[in-house]
């Protein structure tokens, strides 16, 4: 083994999905634009941990006009640094706005009166130990007093059940047991869908709940999480960070500009897929 690393699930994703992408961000700390999507669900997360803060001493949920204050104002900073010229369409900051207002609403008269959440249970950071002396790190949003473990997701459609990546889920469920002492009876994705702009499907999604993985799952995640480190140190260690994708076509990304300037100066060469083993 090259060494020992702190990472976290959203690292290793990352990499998987282009290692190019990892190494402006990880490596050489390229400072990258704001992106309104990213102010947007984080706005939306705060309104919620807002929420559920208070919630565990009141045993009551905010009232709408709280949270929508606690969304907005999170929001309007973080759209502050984002360039002008992409605040359209689905970016567009009334329009998120008035979709985030929707959504708390609709979360508050529908989902939030029925979750109670666990002492201690609302954005429960953790550290814990992998195979080969690594460490995985993280937070999950809500235990609910039900032990029912749940991640706030935002997404520009809905999610399927037989195709959602529910590794996330199944290393917030080893965290559970090893913080509270037993595992979590369910797992649960609540879903925020954004559609794809002013004309598509804005709505809440029913709750997409996996059962509890078994500990033979949970310790076979965690071999398959010290597999993929050792992997990534590799290739830290070569300098190996490949694109997998044409630049030219990469408008998500927040690091096209570098990119398709490093991409030319290097012969344009052609992408290649990183496969990382399957954790889940």
């Amino acid at each position: 083994m090259a060494g020992r690393l702190k990472s976290s699930h959203s690292r290793l994703s990352g990499y998987g999905f282009c290692p190019k992408k990892y190494e402006y961000r990880y490596v050489l700390e390229t400072p990258a634009p704001p992106r309104a999507e990213l102010a947007f669900g984080v706005a939306l997360h705060a309104a919620l941990e807002e929420n559920f803060k208070q919630k565990t001493e009141s045993r009551k949920d905010l009232p709408v006009e709280a949270l929508a204050a606690v969304f907005l104002e999170r929001l309007r900073a973080g759209l502050a640094g984002v360039p002008e010229d992409s605040l359209r369409g689905a970016a567009d900051p009334h329009y998120l706005e008035a979709m985030g207002q929707h959504f708390l609403s609709r979360f508050l008269s529908e989902r939030a009166p029925a979750l109670q959440p666990a002492p201690r249970g609302v954005e429960c950071r953790f550290l814990i130990p992998l195979p080969g002396g690594h460490e995985i790190s993280g937070a999950f949003d809500l235990l609910d007093s039900d032990w029912v473990l749940h991640d706030f997701k935002t997404s520009s459609k809905p999610y399927d059940p037989r195709r959602a990546d529910r590794t996330q889920l199944v290393i917030y469920a080893w965290a559970c047991e090893r913080m509270f002492g037993r595992p979590p009876k369910a797992l649960c994705f609540d879903v925020f869908v954004k559609g794809d702009g002013a004309d598509g499907a804005v709505e809440l999604q029913e709750p997409v709940l996996f059962p509890t993985p078994s500990p033979l799952e949970m310790a076979e995640v965690g071999r398959r999480l010290s597999a993929q480190i050792d992997q990534l140190i590799a290739a830290e260690t070569r300098g190996a960070f490949p694109r997998s994708f044409v630049p030219l076509r990469c408008h998500w990304c927040e690091y096209q500009t570098r990119c398709l300037t490093d991409w030319e100066r290097d012969g344009r060469p052609e992408p290649v897929r990183v496969r990382l083993e399957r954790l889940a």
